[in-house]
């Protein structure tokens, strides 16, 4: 959809909007909606537009005419948006949705010798890409304290290393002074595995519009440290099935200590959290909840 290519795209969308009487048009991120809102001013029909990010881009204000609607992840982008001049009914919260709750138990200790890691250790987890904003090195710093008191504490993280942060994040492994109680899995295709394996899961990151590696790891029956930035309030219950912090080191060392300590809480946080999964993060859920916006753009009801 750059240079030419947005032409060429305009032009297939509008033969297959007219040719196939197509009622209402789905786009997803900026370039797109684009698109979009020249579709739907040559053709009239209804444009449904995704917001995954935090973006002041103007193209959302002039998306917010007509039967268009407009569809936040959180309600935080929701009230990004409104704040940034959209009319708050134009938009929808749709929340993502995950099916990880329909894969099979894995072994803890299956995965621990797949990864070389001793039987006997605890695994703090973190999935998402290794870069800055997810908070890798926070959390190394973090267990420096954790391991005084659980010297049996082992950070997995899960995800694609940003070249750009792999100084950094060897030198915060070199200082936190236990090398060998951090794995990097790089990219795996198995993530319901290897949440199984964790004890608990964390997310300290400095932004998410939603969060995503939190439902999942909800899905599989994790407690959850998140920081309380963006959507995560709204994903995380506080006490409920996780623990909200500061991107601090000390509260996310806190947070984690206190979860190792307390095996039963920890483990009724996790069984809370498949359960709202369960009712508000499937995929069924998230699919449900688009139809109904579709519907509405299309003028089939209002509500």
């Amino acid at each position: 959809m750059k240079g030419g290519g947005w032409l060429r795209t305009m032009a297939y969308m509008m033969r297959e909007v007219r040719h196939s009487r197509i009622d209402v048009v789905h786009t997803h991120l900026t370039r797109a909606a684009y698109i979009g809102h020249a579709l739907g001013l040559m053709t009239g029909v209804p444009i449904v537009t995704s917001v995954h990010i935090a973006n002041n881009d103007q193209i959302y204000r002039r998306l917010a005419r007509r039967n268009n609607r407009l569809v936040a992840v959180s309600n935080f982008v929701r009230g990004m948006l409104h704040g940034r001049g959209v009319p708050d009914r134009y938009i929808d919260t749709v929340y993502n949705g995950t099916d990880f709750g329909a894969f099979e138990a894995a072994s803890p200790d299956q995965v621990k010798d797949e990864l070389g890691i001793p039987r006997s250790r605890r695994l703090v987890g973190l999935v998402g890409k290794v870069c800055r904003d997810k908070g890798q090195l926070e959390l190394l710093t973090a267990m420096k304290d954790v391991r005084k008191e659980h010297p049996d504490a082992h950070v997995v993280f899960v995800g694609r290393v940003d070249e750009t942060f792999r100084a950094d994040l060897d030198d915060a492994i070199a200082d936190s002074g236990a090398a060998e109680s951090v794995t990097l899995t790089g990219v795996r295709h198995d993530v319901p595995r290897m949440l199984d394996s964790f004890t608990l899961s964390t997310l300290p990151s400095r932004m998410e519009t939603f969060g995503v590696a939190a439902i999942e790891a909800m899905a599989r029956g994790k407690a959850v440290v998140a920081t309380r930035v963006g959507a995560l309030p709204e994903v995380v219950r506080h006490r409920q099935t996780g623990l909200l912090v500061d991107l601090r080191p000390n509260e996310i060392a806190e947070a984690v200590d206190y979860l190792l300590r307390n095996d039963d809480e920890r483990e009724e946080m996790g069984r809370m959290g498949k359960f709202i999964v369960d009712q508000k993060f499937t995929l069924d859920e998230m699919t449900r909840r688009f139809e109904n916006v579709y519907a509405r753009a299309a003028g089939l009801h209002e509500s």
